[in-house]
C-alpha cells in the first residue's frame, strides 16, 4: 500500500516536471540568434541560361505557386567565378524580399550546385534545436506575416529589409512538436491538391456536358 502511494507521488511529480518542461521548452528568440542572414548573390548582367553552366540559379520564377518548393528547371550559369560561400546548402531557407509577398521556401538539393538571386535573403540555421521546415512553415504562417507586413519598406516596390528580418521573433516549440507541426503542414498541402484535382475534373466535365449539350440542339 505505501509503496504503491510512494509511486503514485513520484509520478505525479514526474509528469508535473515534464508538463513544466513542456511548456518551458516554447521559448521565444529572435531570428538572429538562431540563424545567420544573407543576401543572395548579385549578379551584375541578366541571367542567361548556359546549357553548358556548372550552378542552377534559383530565382522567383522557379518557386511553385503554393510557395512550398522550387518547381522549374532553374536556369544554369557558369559558376567558377562564384565564391563558396554564395552556394546553397541543404536545409537553408529563401526568404522573398523584394516585392509584397514575402514568403520563405526551404532548399532541398534537388538542383545542385545552386545560388539564390539578390531577390532573396538567405537564412540559414546555426542551431540544431529547430527544424528548417518548422522555421519556413513559422515564417510564412498569418503570425509572422503580419510582422512582416507591418514593417515592410518602400512604397512603389515594396521590400523587406534585413534589419526587419533579422529582429522577427520566433516562438520555438520542442522538437517532438515542430515534426508534428511538419506532418499536419504537409497533410494539409496534400488535401489542397487533392482539392484543385477534383475541383478541375468537375470543371473539365461540366465543360465537356455543355458543349454536348449546345452540339446537340444545333442537330450536331
Amino acid at each position: 500500500m505505501q509503496k504503491n502511494l510512494t509511486n503514485n507521488i513520484l509520478s505525479r511529480i514526474f509528469a508535473s516536471f515534464l508538463l513544466r518542461k513542456y511548456f518551458m521548452e516554447h521559448q521565444k528568440y529572435t531570428l538572429k540568434d538562431i540563424a545567420t542572414i544573407n543576401s543572395g548573390y548579385s549578379f551584375r548582367t541578366k541571367i542567361k541560361n548556359n546549357s553548358e553552366g556548372n550552378t542552377y540559379v534559383i530565382q522567383m520564377r522557379d518557386i511553385s505557386n503554393d510557395r512550398s518548393s522550387i518547381v522549374d528547371d532553374p536556369h544554369i550559369v557558369d559558376g567558377d567565378k562564384i565564391y563558396e560561400k554564395h552556394f546553397l546548402q541543404k536545409g537553408d531557407i529563401l526568404f522573398m524580399a523584394k516585392g509584397a509577398n514575402n514568403f520563405a521556401v526551404c532548399y532541398d538539393e534537388k538542383y545542385k550546385p545552386a545560388v539564390a538571386t539578390s531577390a532573396f535573403f538567405v537564412i540559414r540555421l546555426k542551431v540544431d534545436f529547430i527544424l528548417s521546415s518548422y522555421l519556413c512553415f513559422y515564417i510564412n504562417n498569418s503570425k509572422a506575416q503580419a510582422f512582416i507586413e507591418s514593417n515592410r519598406a518602400g512604397s512603389y516596390i515594396p521590400n523587406v529589409n534585413k534589419e526587419t528580418l533579422i529582429n522577427m521573433e520566433i516562438t520555438v516549440p520542442p522538437l517532438v512538436i515542430q515534426n508534428n507541426i511538419n506532418e499536419l503542414f504537409k497533410l494539409s498541402m496534400r488535401e489542397q491538391f487533392i482539392l484543385e484535382k477534383v475541383k478541375e475534373n468537375r470543371r473539365q466535365l461540366m465543360k465537356s456536358i455543355l458543349s454536348k449539350l449546345i452540339d446537340r440542339k444545333h442537330g450536331n
